[in-house]
């Protein structure tokens, strides 16, 4: 372990997005700052500008080809699929048109009219209230930074690099790692960087620990200053005392010496007192589906289907040609390679449940954007809401699933249901798709049972009636909680009002449990609020059997869930539900729940403290 100095040490706190702790020199990422240049041009000079765009342009492609090719050799095929969607950004023909128009009509610096054309289309993005077009406007402010770097001559980064190197920066993009060997990178500390965001999906993947929401970053960690990041708790200590590097190289030790047993675990998942609880898996990529029945996974409780899409957007858009276009078919929603994921999907679970969310919000809804130039201010068109607008998109997804159905049991989800309407109409979709398939000798072998997801009040308000019309409830509980407090997590005004234990949220979870028990209908948490200890032992104290989260969290939560007394957990919850101030219910966690707040802290596998804002 490096050695630590005796200085002074401080602490600060900020947002968990990727679990693990590492000791390490901290070096300050640059951001990047285009040289001078002009901002217009000459008639004469239109031909020269356009060409020296295009082979900015021929560039930045090959470049981020070698960055796929890296993240294919280094993360593996299904996660390379962050680089295809910077190149289908950089192939985009409105995008390029806009920039090519100022630079003839207006005559810009093609310098100028990247800036231009970038940032009315970051505005657009970034007005919005979904933070997963937040976070992908990150993708497209990546873009026109490369262009603008080869339009300067600007080299990437090289010199001496400390051996155990954490990147300390306002933000990281995909760029920024490109210019560093993943290896090399042993931790991530940045000010803003989002759960969905692809450089927090590739430093789970690569398992680099990783904490954001840190405030005057780059004012309080320098360059060669020896820091702690701790991704699980969300903390990092500059400078850290012995004792406190001490600390956590022991949970760090036993996290090491508990890993073998954690790679099989199939046994019965149950409480103290013999209550049984189920446990799923969260992903977006069929290959971590074996290594999670392994770790005990009785199946996958959240496909996140435009992760899908996104994967195999940029292959399908060069494999379509003008006339499939022009007959208004999108290969980015092809109905065949669809099935085909969700096809090795099914056989992957080997005959456990799969439930299949249907199109949400994120990467699909961006590229669906850049191509139609859609609405990109519509509050809350997402989920099954987006679905039932685009009816053509949403039968070619219905298609696809119901086909697949038939190599497993695959399941769906309508996401961000309002009311019953909603889960008539969606079911209605499917009586009509599965009377085509057969209508084509395509003959289900069992009916595919469809649920609904619970993310909004209005949903909760009218639970009864929504169950009359679905056989499943997933709660997800990031939205839920966004969307009761009317407080998101990427609001930093009001990232404080995001509270898990507010008196509101305790009642919500508590009326679809009970709800759900009265009327036989099976209801599971699938967000990552289940990661942390505090909360999956409340999460059980409220009823629910059924939890699904993410690869890295099965194994822990499983021996936590092991620890907890049920009976406990209710009478404790059931006191909790009397509480009336979210003052009142920390003061109760903190006199009577300490133990779940902090078990096996710091450095447990569990991923703790803010986790759950990984949510669905």
């Amino acid at each position: 372990m490096k050695r630590v100095p005796e200085s002074s040490s401080s602490k600060l706190c900020g947002i968990p997005l990727s679990p693990g702790i590492i000791v390490g020199t901290a070096y300050q990422v640059e951001p990047f700052t285009p040289s001078f240049y002009r901002l217009r041009i000459s008639r004469v000079e239109v031909d020269q500008e356009l060409r020296r765009f295009e082979e900015a342009v021929a560039q930045s492609r090959r470049q981020l080809a070698s960055i796929k090719q890296r993240l294919e050799d280094q993360i593996g095929r299904e996660r390379s699929y962050i680089a295809d969607v910077q190149l289908l950004i950089l192939e985009d023909k409105r995008f390029r048109t806009e920039i090519e128009e100022r630079i003839v009509r207006q005559l810009c610096s093609p310098e100028r009219a990247i800036r231009e054309a970038a940032g009315e289309w970051l505005s657009s993005f970034r007005s919005l209230q979904d933070p997963f077009f937040q976070e992908r406007g990150s993708e497209l402010k990546d873009v026109e930074e490369r262009l603008l770097a080869n339009l300067t001559e600007v080299n990437g980064k090289n010199g001496h690099l400390p051996e155990a190197l954490i990147l300390v920066a306002p933000e990281v993009t995909l760029s920024v790692l490109a210019d560093y060997q993943l290896e090399r990178i042993k931790g991530l500390v940045v000010t803003k960087a989002g759960p969905a965001s692809h450089v927090t999906i590739i430093a789970r993947s690569y398992q680099i620990p990783m904490v954001s929401g840190i405030e005057n970053l780059t004012g309080q960690v320098h360059t060669g200053d020896t820091i702690l990041v701790d991704g699980c708790e969300g903390v990092v200590y500059r400078n850290p005392s012995r004792r406190e590097a001490r600390r956590y190289q022991s949970c760090v030790e036993k996290k090491q010496q508990t890993a073998a047993t954690q790679a099989v675990d199939t046994g019965p998942c149950t409480t103290i007192d013999g209550r049984a609880i189920h446990l799923y898996l969260n992903t977006e990529t069929e290959s971590e589906v074996a290594s999670g029945l392994r770790q005990g996974a009785e199946g996958v409780g959240l496909f996140r289907s435009e992760f899908m899409f996104v994967k195999n957007t940029a292959t399908n858009l060069r494999a379509s040609d003008r006339r499939s276009r022009a007959a208004g078919n999108n290969a980015l929603l092809a109905e065949q390679t669809q099935f085909e994921v969700y096809r090795t999907l099914a056989l992957a679970a080997c005959g456990k449940p799969i439930v299949l969310r249907t199109l949400d919000t994120g990467e699909a809804g961006l590229i669906s954007s850049l191509q139609a130039g859609a609405d990109k201010t519509s509050f809350g068109l997402r989920g099954i809401r987006l679905s039932l607008r685009h009816p053509d998109i949403f039968r070619l997804q219905l298609r696809a699933a119901l086909r697949a159905s038939l190599f497993g049991k695959l399941r769906i989800v309508f996401p961000m249901v309002t009311s019953v309407d909603d889960v008539i109409k969606g079911r209605q979709a499917v009586d009509e798709v599965q009377a085509e398939l057969q209508r084509e000798g395509i003959e289900l072998t069992h009916p595919i049972r469809v649920g609904v997801m619970l993310e909004v009040p209005a949903a909760i308000l009218t639970l009864d009636n929504i169950l009359r019309h679905a056989d499943f409830a997933a709660v997800g509980t990031n939205d839920l909680i966004q969307y009761t407090l009317a407080a998101g997590r990427a609001d930093d005004v009001m990232a404080d009002m995001f509270s898990p234990l507010h008196p509101a949220v305790l009642m919500s979870l508590k009326k679809v449990s009970e709800t759900a028990r009265r009327v036989k209908k099976l209801a599971y948490i699938c967000g990552e609020l289940t990661s942390h200890p505090l909360y999956a032992y409340i999460l059980v104290g409220l009823g629910f059997q059924h939890l699904s989260l993410h690869l890295g969290g099965l194994a822990s939560l499983k021996r936590v869930i092991r620890a907890i007394n049920y009976g406990e957990a209710r009478d404790h919850v059931n006191q909790l539900l009397e509480l009336p101030t979210v003052e009142a219910v920390n003061r109760f966690v903190e006199d009577h729940l300490a133990t779940w707040r902090t078990w096996e802290k710091p450095g447990a596998d569990v991923q703790a403290s803010h986790s759950f804002l990984l949510d669905s």
